[in-house]
């Protein structure tokens, strides 16, 4: 009986290393990525790595692009905390 986990720790769907985060990332978007990288010491490599996976999701999903749209021309569906609370009997 080995001691390897059953499944790997942490979530799965994250990126992980600078090289899953380029394939990941649109083609136009690399030697932005390949730049900030080289140019980072050591101790900025993790937030950097960090903030280009999160570029991954974004890119991946634009949605949040039209909310932002939505937002600047008044058309975007937004209520208040305390509304979002009693529609979910919740107080947070």
């Amino acid at each position: 009986m080995g001691a390897q986990p059953i499944e790997p720790y942490g979530p799965t769907d994250q990126l992980r290393s600078g090289a899953e985060i380029r394939r990941a990332l649109p083609p136009p978007m690399r030697s932005q990525f390949d730049q900030a990288l080289a140019g980072a010491v050591l101790a900025e490599r993790a937030h950097i790595l960090a903030l280009w996976s999160g570029i991954v999701i974004e890119a991946a999903h634009p949605s949040g692009d039209d909310q932002v749209r939505c937002f600047q021309d008044g058309t975007l569906e937004a209520h208040p905390l305390e509304w979002c609370q009693q529609q979910e009997g919740s107080t947070w």
